[in-house]
């Protein structure tokens, strides 16, 4: 998988445009911003650690989780997500343009993870739950493969819930503080992809997502590691870090988060695969090649060609890319349904 099969680089600028236009929309309510202690372990022991785009990043001491504050009141996101022009960029121009790749190199590999996952720790067969469930691809993907007697997705955003249930996937359109607060649906997993860095207040969702998860479930999670390979590397300059990432959670901090809230953590890995070549793009960009240190200069540029994708290898074995997945068991057992 290359960069630019899932964001196409003739779209970009396009993209860049619409990203001006959200982070202007953010800034003119930054009266109604929030200081927020550290989303994962709760510490108001924290240091400044960068600004981005006018908005303030802190690293927390205890966890090293770094996050943004002050941040975002939830009225303020919830009118932000509504009006966003990045957002109807990427579904008018982004994803029809890449679909076909993104289904091969990002979907299709996700269904089989979590069903890998599913069988490694024995659980299945019933009902699956995907949190944020954007265009419905996953929860589509994953029905056809006839694992599961129901899946069903939250997606509050209304344009993207009508699409959707027009791809035939049952939805709920509403948070998921609002649906656990009053349904008596249980699931043995609950899915969250690349989500839990957008909350404002990631512990009151764990919370709710605990109370969804029937004894023995499992709780799948994917997000941006905050001391992965590009973001150390880049900083600020990293595309991961922006204005909609509240929340930069690690290895080692997110599963001490969900901890908090009974849920046991099994595991937690770095897949990625794009790392090293973002971390090439980005040095090159800012002409930085020389000040690299001579071992990275000489895998992400003289050796490029021989060492690059062993470099990659290297960074998602050990824990060091900067994208991570974290899985965690609700105690209790489950009879066992694997179809």
């Amino acid at each position: 998988m290359k960069e630019d099969d899932i964001r196409p680089a003739y779209l970009l600028d396009g993209q860049r445009q619409a990203l001006l236009h959200d982070i202007a929309l953010l800034l003119a309510r930054c009266g109604e911003f929030v200081e927020v202690a550290c989303p994962a372990c709760g510490s108001q022991a924290a240091r400044f650690k960068f600004e981005k785009n006018g908005f303030r990043y802190l690293d927390c001491q205890e966890c090293a989780t770094f996050y943004m504050s002050p941040r975002p009141s939830p009225a303020v996101l919830d009118a932000f997500y509504r009006q966003s022009e990045n957002y109807s960029y990427w579904a008018q121009h982004i994803y029809p343009a890449s679909a076909s790749a993104r289904q091969v190199s990002v979907i299709v590999p996700r269904v089989e993870r979590v069903l890998e996952l599913c069988r490694k720790h024995e659980v299945g067969g019933g009902a699956l739950l995907e949190i944020g469930a954007g265009y419905g691809s996953f929860c589509e993907e994953m029905g056809r493969r006839g694992f599961w007697q129901r899946v069903v997705g939250i997606e509050p955003t209304p344009q993207l819930a009508a699409h959707c249930r027009a791809q035939g996937v049952q939805i709920e359109e509403r948070t998921i503080e609002a649906f656990a607060a009053d349904t008596p649906q249980r699931f043995e997993v609950i899915v969250a992809f690349e989500v839990i860095e957008h909350l404002f207040e990631p512990a009151a969702v764990v919370a709710s997502l605990e109370r969804l998860l029937k004894p023995g479930g499992l709780l799948i999670l994917t997000c941006p590691n905050g001391l992965g390979f590009d973001v150390q590397q880049l900083g600020s300059y990293s595309s991961c870090v922006d204005h909609e990432h509240l929340n930069y959670f690690n290895t080692r901090s997110l599963p001490g988060l969900l901890a908090r809230f009974g849920l046991q953590p099994l595991d937690s890995f770095t897949p990625g695969k794009l790392d090293a070549e973002l971390v090439r793009n980005g040095i090159a960009a800012q002409g930085r090649e020389a000040a690299l240190e001579p071992f990275l200069h000489e895998v992400l540029f003289m050796r490029w060609e021989s060492l690059g994708a062993e470099f990659q290898r290297f960074l998602a074995n050990s824990g060091l890319s900067s994208h991570m997945w974290v899985v965690a068991r609700k105690p209790g057992s489950l009879e066992v349904d694997l179809g």
